[in-house]
């Protein structure tokens, strides 16, 4: 003999499912993985290089999703997604700037995808000229008898030789964090740019430093296979 055994129906009046559905909805994990879209006006690409005669555009600006730039006819313009790390050069036509890549109208795009810490440079981006400290890390804490533990990294550079950009010319502190016995290192930089694969030498792959100017300063991780010279800010950035 079998018995069967059935649940009780709960009976719910239609707004109150409608109410669960969407609350279970929200709990799921593809609503929780769900990318948020970029807040407006926030930049999303950095300009690498542009042509001369591009109306309102310089190398080293920040420009947020749906601004748009004409080029004329061989003129270019290369520009570095923040969160993609997409890197695209433009020659031509009209240019809407997207969260991710760029929207081309009438001319031509040549796209490629560098190392970079997307995310951290998306928060740079967003914290750069503004005044007071940097500090996106916690603080390392120390028990009693211990050696404090390092810090972690506000970014990860991909390139030996970085881009510092200030908001005013003056000195840039480079402190060593991993290595004891290494001597304060300071750059002076002139204008607001520096691009240290011009002058000097880079940092040490796999090295971990702590690089201030005035009262900012990041927490900044070598990449173990970064590699020298120049090229694209993109994956190299210090902005402050």
């Amino acid at each position: 003999m079998s018995v069967a055994f059935q649940m009780p129906v709960l009976r719910m009046p239609g707004r109150a499912i409608a109410a669960g559905s969407l609350l279970l909805l929200a709990a799921s994990p593809l609503a929780l993985a769900a990318d948020p879209a970029p807040a407006a006006g926030a930049p999303t690409a950095l300009v690498e290089d542009v042509s001369d005669g591009v109306d309102g555009v310089q190398p080293m600006d920040y420009l947020a999703a749906g601004r748009t730039v004409a080029l004329k006819s061989g003129q270019t313009l290369t520009l570095s997604y923040l969160e993609s790390c997409v890197n695209e050069t433009i020659t031509g036509g009209s240019v809407t700037v997207g969260a991710r890549e760029s929207a081309v109208e009438g001319g031509s795009i040549d796209r490629h995808t560098l190392p970079c810490d997307g995310g951290k440079l998306l928060l740079a981006s967003n914290e750069a000229g503004k005044a007071g400290v940097t500090v996106f890390r916690s603080a390392p804490i120390a028990l009693p008898g211990m050696k404090a533990p390092l810090p972690k990294p506000d970014l990860t550079l991909f390139k030996t030789h970085p881009v510092l950009i200030l908001s005013a010319p003056g000195p840039v502190t480079i402190d060593r964090l991993d290595v004891q016995g290494i001597a304060l290192t300071t750059v002076n930089v002139p204008g607001t740019t520096l691009d240290t694969a011009k002058k000097g030498s880079g940092l040490e792959p796999g090295g971990l430093y702590k690089v201030s100017t005035g009262q900012k300063s990041f927490i900044v991780k070598i990449d173990e296979k970064a590699a020298g010279g120049g090229g694209p800010a993109l994956g190299r950035l210090i902005r402050f």
